[in-house]
């Protein structure tokens, strides 16, 4: 069909329709531009000819969801109000539960432990008789890899779910793995001094020392992680305890009676055993 356009009271054309279209969609031809095409009483709105009136309802529909009105001042307000509470709480210190994350540390190194010497046995025997530093960087890659793995999928290590408590990130969300590892690592350094049990007094009284002054412990303190805790009861202390015999009763069961005699004769295993007991 062929069309002939009336702009400024001057008529240009025969324009294809193809071609009429891809002007309206540019915006160059309105509903009220005039046109008239051949069997057309008269000339007449491009919105009122059947081949192009759909064009011009879409146009409107998409006009309507490209500029939708202003946001009221009340909600901008509000939004605003919410940002500032959001930012004063992030800039709030949280609490420490410093005592139950001792205790929880604790349970988690000796299960990591037992877990290792349950799994390799004669292995860790000959490794820590000798005198490489390769026991220490063994165990340090199984703790970091089982404490960071725990912590990012279910937001707690053993002993802090023990206990009522989980490690977020400073909104509440769980730790990405890669973040998760770097955490459990300065833990792993600074605050189990690469489990040189002899150095915990020391690197523990920094530690809470340093927390006093910042509010965090020092494997928190870059991302600002948070501990947060749950109701606490004696059902926690119950299963904490209950889990502590597991673990003893599980070495003397996986460890041979000749491996245990073996332990006994070095000082650094007697403890170990000691501790468990």
């Amino acid at each position: 069909m062929k069309v002939w356009l009336l702009i400024n009271e001057e008529k240009s054309g025969p324009f294809e329709t193809f071609a009429i279209r891809d002007r309206i969609d540019s915006g160059e031809l309105t509903h009220e531009t005039l046109c008239w095409h051949q069997g057309a009483a008269s000339w007449a709105p491009l919105g009122d000819v059947a081949q192009f009136e759909t064009m011009f309802d879409q146009t409107e529909e998409v006009s309507d969801l490209v500029t939708p009105p202003p946001i009221p001042q009340s909600v901008k307000d509000q939004a605003e109000k919410i940002k500032q509470a959001l930012a004063e709480e992030l800039s709030k210190a949280p609490p420490l539960f410093a005592v139950r994350r001792f205790f929880a540390r604790m349970h988690d190194f000796l299960l990591y432990m037992v877990l290792i010497f349950a799994v390799f046995q004669e292995k860790v025997i000959e490794l820590a008789q000798g005198d490489s530093v390769l026991p220490l960087l063994a165990v340090g890659f199984a703790y970091v890899l089982l404490d960071a793995i725990m912590v990012h999928i279910w937001k707690a290590s053993p002993g802090k779910f023990l206990l009522g408590l989980g490690t977020t990130d400073a909104l509440g969300h769980a730790i990405p793995l890669k973040f998760s590892v770097l955490r459990s690592l300065r833990v792993w350094i600074l605050g189990l001094c690469m489990g040189m049990v002899e150095m915990w007094p020391l690197s523990l009284g920094i530690s809470w020392f340093l927390s006093r002054r910042f509010g965090y412990f020092l494997w928190d303190t870059p991302k600002r992680y948070r501990v947060v805790a749950r109701p606490f009861s004696g059902i926690h202390v119950l299963a904490y305890v209950a889990s502590i015999f597991a673990m003893s009763f599980l070495l003397n069961v996986s460890l041979p009676e000749k491996m245990l005699d073996e332990m006994k004769q070095d000082n650094w295993a007697q403890e170990f055993l000691d501790n468990l007991k």
